[in-house]
């Protein structure tokens, strides 16, 4: 057997308060809308794309250079567009970026977290193409010109501060392009200090091999002493750590304000699933919709949604809906309401709305994705209600076992994702169906054993609601953070 290293068994063993710190910190800043995710090339690795002296290998062997002792690769670079040309040099990676990718697990994980904003100095569409898969609309920003579309609220901005694959000529690649970038790119660094000052950065598959960040920093620092914001950079590590890896962090911290978290790579995804699990612990998503029902339920519907909005914001939860029809307005309605009785500054951190989009004749697997997207970042479901005129059309229970198909696909997805469930049967329809199968299996939702019976009896709408909250005050044990 091996011997230990000592040095990684002491970043590993120091960083477990931080770790911990982190995931408190961090969580919140995420929920507030105050947390940026940097991505380096690392990431891009895991979808089998070349590393920096990878990209470069070719280069180097054309030029007689050892890849193993130059540590300079913009430079390299440079000597490759002077005995060839800069046009060679940029074709080649070109050809290199643009060759089909596979699936990226930990890009994925860090992407079902929402940033405010999204910096990175890579080159490909790894992160457009993850976060169209989540249905997520997006800004891509790669040069200075692009800035004014910044998007305000309703997309994520992806900064790309060293170019697109899209645009060759102008991503910085060589020794020329590094030491232009301050002259030719002032507006990204300006907007990447104002960030670096607002926002609360998690650095990933990024080595600060280049300076153009710490130099940000460095020039803050001036001004702002120890006031600014402390940043976290997942550093993943191995047996060849070596004290000067240890220095390395440590300088990072004192002089950057940048808290290394060391994580081997069998720990990285799932450290990135404690992220998302903690932000998504006060997030309740509410599932449910009617078409057509007897005006005593409405008025009944009407009086629990605003009880049920109140009793969560009341307790500091987040609220997700896909706005089912005639429900999903009311919740809407009455969060909004609170909220601007509140003066809340951005209703969108407290009221994720993700209407399901008939319109796109999503097929089955679409339809799956996204529901699964919609309560993706929630730590429990409410189901109520659940009548579907589309339900009702294919023969309605009698037909289908049913009254809402699309219901009971969002409980399915729920439970199979490790949503704690709770069902309202007391309001009926494809609730009341999903109660009777909670009920039966009641040894799978232990949390529900002594208070399963009052979600079907329960008639009382203040009552109901204080009820759904007590159960929610008491899932979080399951679901809480080690």
């Amino acid at each position: 057997m091996g011997k230990k290293n000592k040095v990684l068994e002491e970043l590993l063993q120091k960083s477990k308060d931080d770790k911990n710190h982190f995931l408190n910190t961090y969580s919140e800043r995420i929920i507030n809308g105050e947390a940026s995710l940097f991505l380096g090339s690392g990431v891009s690795r895991n979808s089998g794309y070349p590393s920096w002296s990878e990209l470069l290998r070719p280069c180097f062997e054309e030029l007689g250079l050892d890849i193993k002792l130059s540590t300079d690769l913009y430079s390299v670079a440079q000597y490759y567009a002077n005995r060839h040309s800069d046009a060679e040099l940029r074709r080649r990676f070109s050809e290199e970026i643009n060759q089909s990718s596979t699936d990226n697990d930990l890009l994925e994980r860090l992407l079902e977290i929402s940033y405010s904003s999204i910096w990175t100095t890579n080159y490909d569409k790894l992160i457009e193409q993850s976060l169209k898969r989540q249905f997520v609309g997006y800004n891509a920003i790669s040069n200075d010109k692009t800035l004014p579309s910044i998007s305000k609220g309703t997309r994520v901005n992806i900064y790309k501060m060293n170019g697109d694959i899209s645009d060759p000529a102008n991503m910085v690649i060589t020794k020329r392009d590094y030491e232009q970038y301050t002259s030719k790119h002032p507006l990204f660094l300006a907007y990447l200090k104002k960030e670096l000052v607002a926002n609360t950065f998690l650095f990933a598959g990024y080595s600060f091999a280049d300076s153009q960040v710490l130099d940000c920093l460095n020039s803050l620092n001036q001004f702002l002493g120890d006031s600014g914001n402390c940043h976290y950079a997942l550093m993943l590590v191995g047996e060849e750590v070596t004290r000067e890896t240890q220095y390395f962090y440590e300088d990072l911290h004192r002089r950057y304000n940048i808290k290394c978290l060391p994580l081997k790579m069998e720990e990285m995804t799932n450290f990135i699933s404690r992220i998302s699990k903690k932000v998504r612990e006060k997030k309740v998503f509410i599932s449910g919709a009617y078409d057509t029902i007897p005006e005593a339920e409405t008025q009944f519907a009407d009086t629990l949604c605003r009880s049920l909005v109140h009793e969560l914001y009341g307790k500091r939860y987040r609220i997700a809906t896909g706005v089912g029809k005639q429900l999903g307005t009311l919740i809407t309605g009455y969060a909004h309401q609170y909220l601007a009785e509140r003066s809340t500054s951005d209703p969108s951190r407290q009221l994720s709305m993700r209407p399901f989009p008939f319109h796109l004749n999503l097929d089955e697997d679409q339809k799956v994705r996204y529901r699964s997207i919609m309560m993706a970042d929630c730590s429990a479901a409410i189901f109520m209600f659940g009548q579907s005129r589309s339900t009702s059309e294919a023969g309605g229970v009698a037909a289908t076992g049913h009254c809402s198909q699309g219901v009971y696909m969002e409980y399915q997805l729920a439970k199979k994702a490790g949503l704690a469930i709770i069902p309202v049967g007391c309001t009926g329809y494809e609730a009341e169906i999903i109660w009777k199968e909670v009920s039966d299996n009641i040894n799978e939702f232990y949390y529900l054993s002594k208070k399963i019976d009052k979600l079907r009896n329960e008639k009382n709408p203040e009552k109901l609601s204080k009820l759904i909250l007590s159960i929610l005050d008491d899932i979080p044990k399951k679901h809480r953070i080690d």
